[in-house]
């Protein structure tokens, strides 16, 4: 009896430490699966909510935080993190323009991941996209969305004061005089998005034959031998701000973007300059004949150009959580992610999505985009952050406000120089 009882007594003392044993087992794994928080500098709109709550269901070891983005102090907000050794995982920045991280060493290099099994992940996207964040011969960005510079265009008020819509300069600055007259401006913009008036200068450049040395800054800005186009663009749109053409007159070099947009929607602006990536919200918000065009051309049959700015995610070079950021990464630009986007009005960037397009404003969007007469160009602020901040938000206004176009041509030059260090 008393042998019996002993091994009763064994079996369940092993059968107790065994099952606390366990217990304990379940409470360090649980505490080992605790999901690794990810900081994303990025829109807190609803299609990145809702792209967060897929990619978190799918991987719930990560939860992604969003750091909400201020568009207009992105790259001092984005290095000040870096500084200070707390950067973001992930963050929005303009494809085209990662050279402003490049520079400095504060973006990853992305592509290995995008090389692995055998360019996997980089076929997935448009060539040209993708590309836009590539520089000498590494992509350091991931371009999710083509942000294309285009014309949104009031078409009731064309129908109404039966005008064609402008498809040479000369068009538009005859339909800015017939529109005056009705106390309508002919176009609209907002203070620091000015490069957006600089498509005519590309344009020029492509007719040239100097369109890729003139937008990298491998001619000069100034001079003798300064690159065609600069100059006669800042002519034809000082010309259309002397003549009132552009709203709301004199104070368009300080219009804000909501007033811009609010007397867009109210009629008082016939077309406005803007990122075609905002189609989902003209669309949304416009209570009149709404469409996209062209920008005009300098003249009948030259060439048009097509920037290849990019909306994009990259990686800062000291971010904590490199693996888990990259997961994102690939989840956002996967077909469940650009779904999100594209239900928003945006465009994709996946060659899976490009034949995908169900909306008409989107796809004629696209459509300013093809064409044998269609040209590729990037930015001149790619060039330098100098460049940058003096395109946006100087080089135009500086000549409205009645400063010579030799002087600020010669002021871009001084920067093309440092930039070029020749």
């Amino acid at each position: 009896m008393n042998r019996k009882f002993v091994l009763l007594a064994s079996i369940l003392f092993t059968v107790f430490v065994s099952f606390g044993f366990a217990n304990g087992n379940t409470e360090t794994s649980a505490k080992s699966i605790e999901p690794t928080i990810i900081k994303f500098y990025g829109s807190d709109g609803a299609y990145n909510k809702n792209i967060i709550a897929k990619f978190e269901a799918e991987n719930p070891d990560i939860k992604v935080q969003i750091v909400p983005i201020d568009f207009n102090n992105a790259e001092q907000v984005i290095k000040t993190g870096i500084a200070s050794g707390n950067p973001v995982d992930v963050s929005f920045f303009w494809g085209s323009q990662i050279s402003a991280f490049t520079n400095g060493n504060m973006a990853t290099d992305l592509t290995p991941y995008l090389t692995a099994d055998n360019n996997a992940w980089l076929n997935t996207f448009v060539p040209k996209y993708i590309d836009a964040g590539k520089i000498d011969g590494k992509y350091y960005a991931i371009s999710y969305q083509p942000v294309i510079e285009t014309l949104f265009v009031n078409k009731t008020i064309f129908t109404e004061n039966n005008l064609e819509i402008p498809q040479t300069w000369d068009d538009l600055m005859a339909v800015g005089a017939e529109l005056k007259k009705k106390g309508i401006f002919a176009i609209g913009n907002w203070s620091g998005q000015n490069h957006q008036l600089l498509p005519f200068a590309y344009q020029i450049m492509a007719n040239n034959g100097v369109l890729e040395d003139g937008a990298a800054g491998k001619l000069p800005f100034a001079g003798p031998n300064e690159t065609p186009g600069l100059r006669q663009n800042l002519q034809m749109i000082k010309d259309a701000y002397d003549a009132g053409y552009w709203y709301p007159g004199e104070g368009a070099l300080t219009a804000t973007r909501d007033q811009v947009q609010a007397a867009f929607y109210q009629g008082k602006i016939a077309m406005l300059f803007d990122a075609g990536s905002n189609v989902g919200t003209y669309e949304k918000n416009a209570t009149f004949d709404l469409g996209v065009t062209k920008f005009p051309l300098v003249k009948k049959d030259s060439k048009y150009g097509v920037n290849v700015v990019t909306n994009a995610l990259f990686i800062p070079i000291n971010a904590a959580h490199k693996a888990e950021a990259i997961r994102f990464m690939k989840f956002y630009t996967s077909d469940a992610g650009q779904a999100e986007t594209m239900a928003t009005g945006r465009l994709p960037s996946i060659k899976s999505k490009q034949d995908k397009i169900d909306n008409k404003l989107m796809q004629d969007l696209m459509d300013t985009t093809m064409g044998d007469n269609v040209v590729s160009y990037r930015h001149l602020q790619n060039i330098s952050p100098e460049i940058n901040s003096f395109v946006s938000n100087d080089l135009i206004g500086s000549v409205c406000s009645g400063e010579s176009i030799d002087s600020v041509l010669a002021n871009l030059e001084s920067l093309r120089v440092k930039a070029m260090g020749k």
